[in-house]
């Protein structure tokens, strides 16, 4: 009798972890398709606006499309941070989803050890669980493949972009000089986004518990 009740305990045990891994893939899907969606957003009203300052200087409004361009520029950087944040915050959920899949799987290498050959994702619960699921390898240039690595780019572009106008048709600086005041906002700006983007990735991983890293490789 004992046998049995162990025998439905691990039963339950395994539908209960099963349930919940089909949940967090569920959830990691939907971040997928918000990233998108947010992103195909930013970038669709980035083509709009171009398209409109576009028409607006083939028309030579002269001084309204200094102020169409004044007012426009700063509307859709702000478009660009709260986007940008979201990326990054899916992203992040993302992974905690990927790291819950992989401490699911760990459980089923447990319980039945001949299935590890057999699975091709991460058992492990640390950074190896997102970089493994992916077949990525840890680099700095990796961040601007991302949505939010693209976001805070173009973001970037738009506030060098914002920069150069003013210091051209409000200002009055010599086009060369706007150019490099414009390059100079774009590096900042992304240098920003990009120091932000790592507190937030650190500050998650601390919070994190890893039950079952990666063995370390000799």
């Amino acid at each position: 009798m004992p046998k049995v009740n162990e025998r439905n305990m691990q039963n339950e045990i395994l539908q209960i972890m099963t349930t919940e891994h089909f949940v967090l893939q569920t959830a990691r899907a939907a971040t997928i398709q918000e990233a998108s969606q947010r992103a195909n957003l930013f970038l669709t009203t980035v083509s709009s606006v171009a398209i409109a300052l576009g028409f607006a200087q083939v028309t030579r409004m002269g001084g309204p499309f200094v102020l169409f361009s004044l007012i426009l520029l700063p509307c859709l950087y702000f478009l660009g941070l709260v986007t940008f944040v979201r990326a990054v915050q899916v992203a992040i959920e993302d992974m905690v989803h990927a790291r819950g899949m992989a401490r699911i799987r760990h459980y089923y290498i447990e319980r039945a050890p001949v299935t590890k050959p057999y699975l091709i994702h991460s058992t492990h619960d640390d950074q190896s669980a997102v970089l493994v699921d992916k077949a990525l390898e840890s680099s700095p240039w990796q961040f601007f493949v991302t949505a939010a690595g693209l976001v805070s780019a173009i973001s970037s572009a738009i506030a060098g972009v914002f920069s150069s106008v003013v210091m051209t048709s409000v200002i009055g600086a010599a086009i060369p000089f706007s150019v490099i005041m414009g390059l100079l906002i774009f590096g900042v700006s992304t240098l920003l986004l990009r120091r932000y983007h790592l507190q937030a990735w650190a500050a998650a991983e601390e919070k994190l518990v890893v039950r079952f890293p990666d063995a370390p490789k000799e």
